[in-house]
């Protein structure tokens, strides 16, 4: 059994990550998590995957985001990648990967603030019922592993 102390990256790893996501070089970005956390595979690809919307959320103005979000609301998913495409100029993979965080709440809403303590937005998921979400948001935004980011989902009141 793997530490829990593996299951974290150092933030100079972390930026590197987040440079091969952006370029959308995610077999490089997954052995990289891998090579630095000692994690398997599909643990790796996991983070790489949790890690898409913050990284492609950098990209997508707020008001595109305010667009998007919209766009998903009536079921519109194809029309939300096509708006990001054009609108924040990400290439068509990048485009569907953005959209499908933020459908799967990898990506919080944008916010005046910067969008809170991430343990506000898990709350907010937690107290909305949508418990998948708080612990993908966790997951995506620490590096923890889907049961220690449900473990701390559970313990916030």
């Amino acid at each position: 059994m793997k530490s829990s102390a593996s299951r974290y990256i150092l933030p100079e790893a972390r930026e590197r990550v987040v440079e091969l996501v952006a370029k959308e070089q995610y077999i490089p970005a997954i052995k990289l998590v891998r090579e630095v956390t000692g994690l398997g595979l599909k643990e790796a690809k996991e983070y790489v995957d949790g890690m898409k919307g913050e990284v492609f959320a950098r990209q997508v103005p707020p008001e595109v985001q305010g667009k998007v979000r919209a766009l998903l609301a009536e079921g519109k998913v194809k029309p939300a990648a096509a708006l990001v495409r054009v609108e924040a100029g990400l290439g068509r993979q990048a485009a569907k990967d953005y959209v499908d965080a933020v459908r799967q709440g990898l990506v919080h809403a944008p916010s005046l603030d910067g969008g809170g303590m991430l343990s506000d937005r898990v709350r907010a998921f937690k107290h909305a019922g949508d418990y998948e979400s708080a612990v993908a948001m966790v997951c995506a935004e620490t590096g923890m592993g889907r049961d220690e980011a449900a473990r701390f989902v559970e313990a916030l009141r």
